[in-house]
């Protein structure tokens, strides 16, 4: 596997991360990761990059980002089919809570205003009488 460059010195981790006794060290490196992969946009990184990048099977990613969202230390916010976004939680989070409710807000807000924009598509099949225009006879 080639390792794609990274700018950064190394990783820190938090004191109350490292002597936790609630997280596996697995949990705390995948937690380190996700901190570190952690910008302004929040974490893209896929469950394939987390698990060639340390030597596990999605599965096991899965399971420990599962665990890391259920003990509160990641947030995961499913965009679409194909897109999430993770998040350090609690005092690590680079944004803090108000700011990260205030983008929710405007993230809905916005997938409102599109899906008012949207036309809306008939279900009805081709070669189907449209009830409506029948007065719901055929």
């Amino acid at each position: 596997m080639e390792r794609t460059w990274r700018d950064f010195k190394g990783v820190w981790i938090p004191k109350e991360i490292w002597l936790s006794p609630e997280l596996s060290l697995m949990e705390k490196v995948l937690f380190v990761e996700i901190h570190s992969l952690d910008n302004e946009r929040g974490c893209y990184a896929s469950n394939r990059h987390f698990a060639d990048f340390f030597g596990l099977s999605d599965r096991q990613i899965r399971r420990h980002l599962a665990s890391l969202k259920e003990k509160s230390f990641i947030t995961i916010t499913i965009l679409n089919d194909t897109d999430r976004v993770m998040r350090a939680a609690g005092k690590y989070a680079r944004v803090k809570e108000p700011q990260l409710r205030e983008l929710r807000e405007m993230s809905a807000s916005l997938v409102e205003r599109l899906s008012l924009h949207r036309p809306k598509l008939s279900t009805a099949r081709s070669g189907t009488p449209d009830r409506s225009v029948h007065g719901g006879r055929t």
